[in-house]
């Protein structure tokens, strides 16, 4: 698991072309993906409370659809440390708890997977070793991701996934002519299939 694990992110890593390794995700996106994606998901009515308990913006439809790309979910932009998360769930046949930020650094989600593994370790479950894929994307992007699959108590694959995404973000030009620096998206995902019924 160890070895599949630094091999995973070694090839996160690359997207940064880093001959160190990566530093690790901020201790409050580990905080803040346990309250709400561990915790309260895939409860949606318990999790949309507790974001309004801790008076978090909500994001408008129109928000959320412009970081999901489809129009049903909710959102919410957190504060921590003075870097902003997008807490988003997507409600369709894919229910998702998403926390994502930016950062001009490639980051290492270990701390965020180790979280995950606790979780389901404490049900009686157990986490897949992680499959690593690069998908290049429109606009010079590039999406690498590490994809960990639960088992149950007998090791049978469940519909549930935790999935690690470092997007790379070229330069781009601005509309006033200037080159934007490029970036990349920080992402963590505790993933939902709906049963068909």
């Amino acid at each position: 698991m160890r070895l599949a694990l630094a091999g995973g992110f070694l090839l996160l890593a690359g997207a940064a072309l880093a001959q160190d390794p990566p530093p690790p995700v901020a201790e409050d996106f580990v905080a803040l993906f346990s309250s709400y994606c561990l915790q309260k998901f895939p409860d949606d009515g318990a999790l949309a409370s507790q974001a309004a308990a801790d008076k978090l913006e909500a994001l408008s439809p129109a928000q959320v659809k412009t970081i999901e790309g489809k129009p049903d979910g909710m959102g919410w932009m957190v504060t921590r440390g003075g870097v902003p998360y997008l807490l988003t769930i997507e409600q369709a046949s894919l229910h998702s708890c998403v926390l994502r930020r930016t950062s001009d650094m490639v980051l290492d989600g270990a701390p965020l997977i180790a979280a995950a593994k606790s979780f389901v370790e404490a049900s009686g479950h157990k986490l897949m070793p992680p499959v690593a894929f690069a998908r290049p994307m429109a606009g010079g992007l590039v999406s690498n991701s590490l994809t960990l699959q639960e088992l149950d108590e007998k090791d049978q694959p469940l519909p549930r996934a935790y999935m690690f995404f470092v997007v790379s973000h070229p330069p781009a030009l601005r509309a006033d002519g200037s080159l934007a620096r490029a970036f990349y998206e920080i992402r963590f995902t505790r993933q939902m299939y709906r049963q068909q019924t």
